[in-house]
């Protein structure tokens, strides 16, 4: 996933899924209706004014973790030995 408007964004859209051992849902933060579909999405984030990643939790909403803690809600799925790398990606939008 590319966004020429917002290439912070998809950069961390590319790359963190290799980061990961779980499956990823990707959104660009330009999508019209990202907080329609996520309401309970912070309005930093869908300004892009911050990186977020959301757990969807087995109740079926969202957990959001926001700028650098986004690593926080990712360290029960990373791969051995990614957590730099996921680090330097959400650093790069913040």
């Amino acid at each position: 996933m590319f966004d020429s408007a917002c290439p912070r964004c998809s950069r961390i859209a590319r790359e963190l899924p290799d980061c990961l051992t779980v499956r990823v849902r990707a959104r660009a933060c330009t999508e019209p209706r990202l907080a329609e579909v996520y309401p309970n999405l912070p309005a930093a984030v869908a300004g892009c004014r911050i990186p977020a990643v959301g757990i969807l939790r087995t109740d079926g909403q969202v957990r959001w973790w926001t700028g650098l803690r986004g690593a926080v809600g990712l360290l029960p799925v990373l791969r051995p030995g990614a957590l730099p790398r996921a680090l330097r990606l959400l650093r790069t939008a913040t």
